[in-house]
């Protein structure tokens, strides 16, 4: 018997915790196992005791509140439809119309250039046919003087001759030429070509003035 007391007292104080509180009340004492048992197979084996209610009608499916927000939906994805295909026909449109506008512009302003250059092209043309005919009239009145010169020269010959004296030949020409005739041909001439009697020549009170044989009429005294 002691030993089994000191046994006791080496236990652990879990295990020698107080007894559980429903052993302090009988009518919570559990009930032995065959008992229960029992009772547990009697309440199964009872039929169950339901009191037969009369058959509700199946509830319809409330079809009413899908249907208007199917409706909804596919009102608003028409409407979404028939705006973006009047957005997109709007654009076409104003694409198309911008498009022709543009081109009409194009079209007006390459008319309006072609005028100009034909109008620039015409006044150039008729610039340089002026300026061609400027030319051949200068050409053709030097032409003329240098003839009129010519032809002094030979009346001048023709006079010494009939009063008895040789005129002077070419070559003293050419030597009075090189002596005493000076001439610019820079570029700062617009004629490109420059030349004159020395100042200390005798000959520049008989050098003739060759804007006088560009006359077109002769003086009445001199004619026949």
């Amino acid at each position: 018997m002691s030993h089994r007391c000191r046994s006791l007292q080496r236990l652990p104080k879990r295990l020698l915790s107080s007894p559980p509180t429903h052993f302090n009340n009988p009518n919570s004492t559990p009930r032995p196992f065959g008992e229960e048992m029992t009772q547990v197979e009697s309440i199964s084996s009872s039929p169950p005791s339901t009191i037969p209610t009369a058959a509700s009608p199946p509830t319809p499916p409330s079809s009413m509140g899908h249907g208007t927000g199917n409706g909804g939906s596919g009102f608003v994805r028409e409407f979404v439809s028939l705006l973006t295909i009047g957005v997109l026909s709007y654009l076409a449109i104003d694409n198309y119309s911008t498009r022709v506008k543009l081109e009409k512009v194009n079209k007006e302003l390459n008319s309006i250039n072609l005028k100009r250059f034909q109008v620039e092209q015409a006044k150039f043309l008729n610039y340089n046919k002026q300026k061609d005919v400027q030319i051949l009239q200068e050409r053709r009145e030097h032409s003329k003087r240098d003839f009129k010169m010519s032809l002094h020269i030979a009346l001048l010959r023709k006079q010494l001759k009939e009063a008895g004296l040789n005129p002077i030949d070419i070559d003293q020409v050419i030597k009075q030429f090189e002596s005493n005739v000076k001439a610019d041909y820079s570029s700062k001439n617009i004629t490109g070509q420059a030349m004159w009697l020395k100042d200390e020549s005798d000959l520049k009170s008989y050098f003739p003035n060759p804007r006088d044989y560009d006359k077109k009429q002769i003086d009445p005294g001199l004619k026949d």
